[in-house]
């Protein structure tokens, strides 16, 4: 999910009592990492799982880094159209490294094989509507996926393909103050329904040295998310993330980890 965050200072109080703290950015290099994301969500009135693995690996690139990102594998449990439509977005991408370019401040610049990644999905996208039964959920959703990327610029090519990997990256080479809550104003409803605005608070729940525990409280016009985060302050990545979306409803629960892969 594209997600813009604004730190705005809400509190008018006393200089802080202590230092902001600084997150950097040293991501583990040659290293392969499972990257796991689980959500669970109504689909049909039925709460439905969906699962993806990604293999990840950072690598040394002059002042910043590549970042090879890999699906390796999917999984639903949701009742039939819901699985349908999630496995013809994503299982094309199955297998498919992305070799994307990072700065050395961590942000996403480029995606280095962006030609052969866009062949390789509209290979598998070009044959899922061909086997596909006509009319399918399936069928749809991966003439939507092509439709979606002929028309996309450069930059808004970049920003679909990185977005899941995106949420890793949320606080590298920043700070936070564990003495004063921060504002944060960001979108938030799909897949559950329409985007709407929301606002709320950031904190820091714990500090234990080098790990931090980040937690924001937001709400906006029907909608409620509640956000866990557990930072490395040395290599400034997301290693653990929940979200909890209410909107109206309906609940979305989402839990994403980053682990060294194999153990």
């Amino acid at each position: 999910m594209k997600r813009a965050i604004a730190f705005l200072s809400l509190a008018l109080a006393s200089p802080a009592l202590a230092a902001p703290i600084a997150i950097g950015f040293a991501p583990p290099t040659g290293q392969d990492l499972l990257y796991r994301i689980e959500q669970h969500r109504p689909v049909d009135g039925r709460d439905s799982l969906f699962r993806a693995d990604r293999i990840l690996r950072f690598e040394k690139a002059g002042d910043g880094y590549i970042l090879h990102v890999t699906l390796r594998s999917l999984d639903s449990d949701a009742p039939g159209a819901g699985a349908d439509a999630y496995r013809a977005a994503l299982s094309p991408l199955i297998g498919v490294e992305h070799r994307f370019r990072l700065d050395a401040h961590g942000k996403i610049v480029g995606l280095d094989n962006v030609d052969d990644v866009r062949a390789a999905m509209e290979k598998a996208l070009n044959a899922m509507v061909a086997r596909a039964p006509e009319g399918s959920a399936g069928q749809r959703t991966a003439k939507n996926v092509l439709t979606l990327l002929d028309g996309l610029t450069p930059e808004g090519r970049l920003a679909l393909l990185s977005g899941e990997v995106q949420p890793l990256l949320l606080f590298v080479d920043s700070e936070v103050d564990d003495a004063r809550p921060r504002g944060v104003r960001t979108m938030a409803g799909p897949p559950l329904g329409r985007a709407v605005a929301v606002e709320g608070e950031a904190t820091v729940a714990a500090h234990d040295g080098n790990r931090l525990t980040l937690q924001e409280d937001l709400q906006g016009e029907g909608a409620h998310v509640a956000m866990r985060y557990i930072v490395s302050a040395q290599t400034g990545l997301v290693d653990a993330q929940e979200r909890t979306l209410t909107l109206g409803a309906q609940t979305l629960t989402e839990k994403r980890s980053l682990t060294v892969a194999g153990k």
